[in-house]
């Protein structure tokens, strides 16, 4: 009896080691992944500062960042500086760093809803455009800028606030009519969540025959999808919202990986599966609700970048959450770069590049699972 107990002791703390051993090799990658993604990323913001319709220089840009960083400004000698030199400033400080700093708050945002949404309904198609969040939340903004110029609550503009109520109503509204019994087939959300969309996309329309000229600009804007008018005001009102629905994801992320393993299994393992799909469809409508607040319909985001990063680093949701959210960033960087110099003086919306891109990605999607179930 001693022996037997003395070699399940054994075994155990073997079976413990090799745990902690494949859990640090793991770990050991998921760093230099997230490094490796933070460098790039760096890389793609200092790069995307060169492109644009006026040519700067690197070293002019370095100076430029040189004059707000405290002590460092005190070396550069901005009375020197000329017209032309001037004027490039305002350009990269106040123009190019705020619209790329946009994009990438808004491509995270929207990367790590998809991430979400994808995880809650164990479905590689959910994402906030085709389940309607992106069209419910634009809803919200078009009413926010017909009939609530100027309210506040509590010091927030009503223009997040109301495209949070609309995203947060349409994705529970697609879950329930999509719900079958306990189950939520794919191609039953899928459906479902385009027949939303094409229904909110023709209130967003109607609403453009109500209004004046000016507010009809922006509801067209919207529509499209640009951040070509994006500021800095409108980066941080949002910013707060973004980053905290964001990291609060990752304290659900071993959640997620047993829903994804199914709900019976979940619940098994000691998770509250309805009070953590909830939390979790909160928190994407959020920073849904936020990205299209600033930036109106980019389409696509949500679903490419999640499923494409799922295929690179697993489907382990403490790696997918963030590698998501700064692959997105990147992605979205990269697509509002081209969008800003395939139309040399005149920029095209971010919104028609992300479609073109994403359009047939959902369509090899759709072929992919209809093959699989062939089989």
């Amino acid at each position: 009896m001693n022996n037997n107990n003395n070699n399940n002791t054994v075994d155990t703390c073997n079976n413990s080691q090799r745990t902690e051993k494949v859990y640090s090799q793991r770990a050991k990658r998921w760093k230099l992944v997230i490094a490796g993604l933070i460098a790039s990323l760096i890389v793609t913001i200092i790069v995307s500062l060169n492109i644009g319709y006026t040519f700067i220089s690197y070293s002019d840009i370095l100076t430029f960042f040189g004059t707000r960083i405290p002590y460092v400004n005190n070396l550069i000698d901005t009375t020197a500086f000329t017209r032309e030199q001037l004027a490039n400033q305002a350009i990269i400080l106040d123009i190019r760093l705020p619209r790329i700093l946009a994009a990438l708050i808004i491509g995270a945002a929207l990367s790590a809803s998809g991430t979400l949404f994808q995880g809650v309904f164990r479905n590689p198609m959910a994402d906030p455009y085709v389940l309607g969040v992106s069209a419910g939340a634009s809803v919200g903004v078009g009413i926010a800028i017909l009939w609530g110029t100027g309210i506040n609550f509590f010091g927030f503009p009503i223009v997040p606030i109301a495209a949070f109520l609309t995203a947060l109503a349409t994705i529970f509204f697609v879950y329930s009519i999509s719900k079958v019994g306990t189950r939520v087939p794919e191609m039953s959300l899928l459906l479902t969540g385009i027949a939303v969309s094409i229904f909110l996309a023709a209130i967003f329309q109607a609403m453009q025959f109500i209004t004046t000229d000016h507010k009809l600009s922006q509801l067209v804007n919207w529509q499209i999808g640009s951040i070509t008018n994006v500021g800095w005001a409108n980066w941080w009102a949002v910013l707060p919202f973004i980053v905290a629905g964001i990291a609060l994801s990752y304290f659900y992320a071993r959640d997620l990986n047993m829903i994804s393993l199914g709900e019976d299994t979940a619940q098994h393992l000691g998770v509250n599966t309805s009070r953590t799909k909830k939390i979790l469809l909160v928190l994407g409508s959020i920073m849904t609700a936020a990205a299209v607040s600033i930036s109106g319909l980019i389409g696509f985001v949500g679903l490419m970048i999640p499923h494409i990063t799922r295929l690179i680093v697993g489907p382990d949701h403490r790696l997918l959450i963030p590698t998501s959210a700064l692959l997105g960033a990147i992605y979205l960087i990269i697509c509002d770069n081209i969008a800003r110099s395939i139309g040399g003086a005149t920029e095209v919306p971010v919104g028609i590049i992300t479609a073109l891109a994403g359009g047939p990605f959902l369509v090899f999607l759709l072929r992919r699972s209809r093959q699989k179930y062939r089989m």
